[in-house]
């Protein structure tokens, strides 16, 4: 199981990125010509999915990042 720190750093580095640009170069910026349906493409659809529902949690990921480093200058890092 990976330690919280990495799952925080993770879901920072999904938020950081410029969905469209990024998406853009792959094809996927636009969710209703990507393809006949979802089922064909699954895990591009899960990726879109992923990338933009990650965006709800910025206000969540601002707040828990404030939390570590204040933990973190406190107690010392690990």
């Amino acid at each position: 199981m990976l330690p919280p720190k990495s799952g925080l750093l993770c879901t920072n580095a999904l938020l950081i990125l410029n969905r469209p640009r990024f998406l853009a170069k792959y094809g996927l910026d636009d969710v209703q010509n990507m393809g006949p349906s979802p089922a064909e493409k699954p895990l591009k659809y899960q990726a879109v999915g992923l990338l933009t529902a990650v965006q709800y949690l910025k206000v969540p990921v601002i707040v828990l990042n404030i939390v570590t480093i204040v933990f973190e200058i406190l107690l010392g890092g690990s």
